[in-house]
């Protein structure tokens, strides 16, 4: 490794990767030094909750094969960034060494939130948030253990998926009165659980769990809500995630939520910038999905390489697709008030769209999965009602 480059990208998600290769698509001279704090190259993070249960090497999902690293002339490492500085443009990593920058991108994600339990050691519950938590939770899990899942979220409804195929018993424990809450509304929520249930998954709706602790054999005594107590051999958590803005927040940058940027992905600093779930945009929009980090990893490329490219935020879509059978929301508002509401059903498809001025401005659907690209068009573009109908009805 070199002591100076042109520029340092921090984090190896897809934001970072996304702006890794962009800066080289704008300077192909420039050298660019990529940090990742895990031991394989980048790789999609979204696939590792869908695969616990299968045999699918990870390498499967790698964003690029380890020799478009060389070939783009990108230093990839793999190590953790400790400091860095504004004023003096340097870093520090974990394994030594401080490196100069001209230009730093900050892509250092979102951690996952770890609930304040009674009688909880950090070491008796599983988080999933990077593919050496996918294997140590695939190394665990064993047919026959019983599981419970904290969070109805699409992780963690993923996860008790993957579990229930791996021939475990499992409960999903949910702090809402329906699955999903901020992204389906009653009735598809309704769809989700009652599938769950088909499969045999028990799910607790408007609980948490308050305590756990070891009975000694080595299973867990958890007690769920106020009377709700259970013994469970393993515990997966995930209830949401938190952008990881320490390193911004010692340096000196503008930080509330996220690190704050403006609509060039710049941050208070003029030569960092800030990309993917660590980002906060105005208005305190943190978006934490994995298109949106797409997004901005190319916007904040483009614009530390020189160019002048505005990131424009609009509505990007979340799936859930289980148990062979597929769900779609994009952008649901978080009320119906002024929205007219459409519903339809089309043999096993199933739609609910809300028309503003006869605008598309969101939509829900399931098993219709073809669609899906199309059905994000309709929003995006706006469609009359009657266009909507005529092509998705």
């Amino acid at each position: 490794m070199k002591n100076q480059y042109d520029y340092i990208v921090v984090g190896g998600g897809v934001a970072g990767f996304k702006s890794a290769e962009t800066i080289r698509r704008y300077d192909q001279q420039g050298s660019i030094l990529l940090v990742n704090n895990e031991d394989r190259i980048p790789y999609k993070r979204t696939k590792i909750s869908k695969t616990l249960a299968v045999e699918v090497p990870l390498n499967a999902f790698v964003l690029a094969a380890e020799g478009w690293y060389h070939a783009q002339r990108i230093e990839l490492v793999a190590d953790e960034v400790l400091s860095f500085s504004i004023k003096a443009k340097s870093l520090s990593l974990k394994q030594g060494g401080r490196y100069q920058f001209n230009k730093l991108i900050l892509c250092t994600g979102s951690a996952a939130i770890i609930p304040v339990l009674k009688g909880q050691a950090k070491k008796d519950i599983m988080l999933l948030r990077t593919a050496a938590d996918h294997d140590r939770i695939k190394n665990t899990i064993k047919a026959n253990d019983k599981v419970i899942v904290s969070g109805g979220g699409v992780e963690g409804i993923e996860l008790a998926e993957q579990a229930l195929k791996m021939g475990a018993s499992v409960t999903l424990v949910h702090n809402n009165f329906h699955l999903l809450n901020k992204h389906f509304d009653k009735h598809f929520a309704g769809l989700i659980h009652q599938l769950l249930a088909d499969n045999g998954i028990q799910v607790i709706f408007n609980e948490s769990i308050r305590s756990l602790s070891n009975t000694g054999n080595g299973k867990k005594l958890v007690q769920i809500g106020d009377l709700i107590h259970t013994v469970a051999d393993h515990i997966l958590v995930s209830n949401g995630s938190q952008p990881r803005t320490e390193l911004g927040r010692r340096a000196g940058l503008e930080v509330n939520k996220g690190i704050l940027v403006d609509a060039y992905m710049q941050t208070s600093s003029p030569d960092i910038y800030a990309a993917g779930d660590v980002a906060e945009h105005a208005e305190g929009v943190v978006t934490g999905l994995w298109h949106a980090a797409e997004a901005q990893g190319v916007v904040a490329g483009s614009n530390a390489a020189g160019e002048k490219i505005a990131y424009h935020q609009r509505p990007y879509r979340l799936k859930l697709d289980i148990f062979d059978q597929y769900f779609f929301s994009l952008n649901m508002p978080a009320s119906i008030m002024g929205y007219e509401v459409v519903h339809w059903r089309r043999n096993q498809a199933e739609y609910s769209c809300y028309f503003k001025d006869n605008k598309l401005q969101g939509m829900l659907m399931a098993n219709d999965k073809d669609k899906a690209k199309l059905c994000q068009q309709a929003v995006h573009e706006h469609w009359s009602m009657a266009k909507t109908k005529k092509q998705l009805g």
